[in-house]
């Protein structure tokens, strides 16, 4: 089960994204900087990355029932879907804007601005540490892409800064670095919003899980006693737990009973995994081939 903490950590980066939101669009209005209020306009986006993951945790966590007997861990990964989907939206829509205040009469921002930017850079970069921490304690892909957000918009924060600072130090014949820093935020939110999709893509698709999940449910399979050899090995994700199918190969020689019995010791044993949250093992036994 998704624990408390888990839905508190989002909580915390919900309300955190709509304080910082808010401090952006005021502080870029009042300073007349366009790319801090791009990079506001990215921070509500994130505030509804934050709820739909705080929401996908919370149904994720729900327990298997008759409707959905392999449980709602999909949602973690709709809702990592959506999120991903929401910050390349909101890239276009600062791209399409940034377009336009290059080709309009442009505005020296207020210094105020630099100082203002550079407290909402640090304060992310905690928020990105602290959430990076929760997900892997929490093994949430979720988690994990919220944390990336709070990193990705420190990092498009940085270099609205250094846009800022050509505007606010070297005058307004360098006004329109602020906009031009603007248009290059969105490629960094386009990169990220894609690193966000992809991992939920393919738990989506249910993509087989290789490396060293794989090698170490193929080894303890392997060494169960009565198993000659694995047929089939297919490992998918579903939320933060696994799901296992398994073709076993045995003694053609053995009983019915005896077979299952083998069958039984390695859903155990997959199943006792401290490392591996596994939900569920399905197996089919096989008779081993004579070579």
């Amino acid at each position: 089960m998704i624990t408390k903490n888990a839905t508190g950590a989002s909580m915390v980066s919900l309300v955190s994204n709509v304080v910082m939101a808010c401090l952006k669009i005021l502080v870029g209005v009042a300073g007349a900087s366009y790319a801090l209020i791009a990079d506001g306009i990215e921070s509500v986006a994130d505030c509804v990355s934050s709820l739909i993951v705080w929401n996908g945790l919370r149904v994720g966590s729900r327990a298997a029932d008759q409707d959905h007997p392999y449980g709602h861990g999909k949602a973690e990964a709709i809702a990592t879907l959506m999120a991903g989907i929401g910050l390349i939206l909101s890239g276009g829509f600062i791209a399409y804007q940034a377009i336009r205040e290059i080709t309009s009469i442009q505005q020296a921002p207020a210094g105020f601005t630099v100082p203002a930017l550079i407290t909402i850079i640090a304060i992310k970069e905690l928020l990105f540490h602290f959430l990076k921490r929760q997900a892997k304690r929490h093994d949430s892909h979720a988690l994990l892409a919220e944390a990336w957000h709070h990193r990705s918009d420190s990092l498009t924060s940085i270099c609205v800064l250094i846009g800022l600072c050509l505007a606010v130090f070297l005058g307004p014949e360098f006004a329109i670095a602020d906009d031009v820093a603007a248009l290059l935020v969105t490629l960094l939110i386009f990169r990220n919003g894609w690193l966000i999709m992809s991992p939920a893509i393919d738990e989506l698709m249910d993509r087989n899980i290789l490396g060293d999940q794989f090698s170490e449910i193929h080894r303890r399979i392997t060494a169960t006693p009565g198993v000659q050899a694995v047929e089939t090995l297919w490992i998918r994700r579903s939320g933060r737990r696994y799901h296992v199918d398994v073709h076993l190969e045995v003694d053609p020689a053995i009983t019915v009973r005896e077979g299952h019995e083998i069958a039984h010791r390695v859903k155990d044993r997959l199943l006792s995994m401290k490392q591996f949250d596994i939900e569920n093992v399905g197996t089919h036994v096989e008779p081993a081939s004579d070579s």
